[in-house]
């Protein structure tokens, strides 16, 4: 697999993590069994050995520093989520549309670096590699409908529970990995297909990719309109 099949799949899986992520931070917390505090008991008897043997003329220890965690953020699976990082996370009561709002313009300001970066180097490469007007449409009409086969792919697999959080398998999302991979392999084939010999190896020595040009350049949070 090429460098650029690896960093889409990457992408792919991190969206698949965060998935797995959103269904343990929504699902409601068993209840535990009880079980007898042996804390309190080895503290009484701390404490009573203490009055036993405590010299009166020694300063109070009252004010040590305790060494026990404080319970700040959220334990999955042996790693804690800090607290800070929860902000992004739903919080209780906040309907989709509320949650868009709040981070929407957060995501935009992170990503607007990126989507300038690969304008210039999209312009660049017309340039070096002498792009007619109609390459350079081909370009932006196949990232513009391999943009909206993705969303197809993933608003189907939504709507027919294929990626709901309580029910979501590991290799349903590599299944799901594996269909939005082939759409973008087919846009870039379109692309490629557009251009000479002659382009094609000023492609390869030059940064530009389809991929990254693809991720950037679209306007995803357009798709959530429909929340409106």
């Amino acid at each position: 697999m090429s460098s650029t099949g690896w960093r889409n799949l990457c992408f792919v899986l991190g969206l698949v993590c965060l998935a797995q992520l959103w269904r343990d931070c929504t699902r409601a917390p068993a209840d535990p069994a009880s079980a007898p505090d042996c804390r309190k008991a080895l503290s009484a008897s701390k404490t009573e050995r203490s009055i036993a043997t405590t010299d009166p003329r020694e300063p109070s220890r009252n004010d040590a520093p305790s060494n026990e965690p404080s319970g700040d953020g959220l334990s999955i699976y042996g790693f804690t989520v800090p607290s800070w990082a929860l902000w992004f996370a739903p919080h209780p009561g906040e309907d989709l549309k509320s949650y868009r709002d709040r981070l929407l313009p957060l995501a935009k300001a992170a990503i607007a670096p990126q989507r300038a970066r690969v304008a210039r180097s999209r312009d660049d490469f017309a340039q070096l590699a002498n792009l007619d007007p109609h390459q350079r449409a081909e370009l932006d009409s196949a990232a513009q409908e391999t943009a909206a086969a993705l969303q197809e792919r993933v608003m189907g697999a939504v709507l027919n529970g294929e990626l709901s959080p309580s029910t979501f398998k590991p290799m349903t999302g590599v299944s799901a990995a594996r269909d939005l991979l082939d759409i973008v392999g087919r846009g870039n084939r379109r692309f490629l297909d557009s251009l000479h010999d002659d382009q094609r190896a000023k492609l390869a020595q030059h940064p530009f990719d389809f991929g990254d040009y693809l991720v950037f350049s679209t306007p995803w949070e357009a798709a959530l309109s429909f929340l409106d």
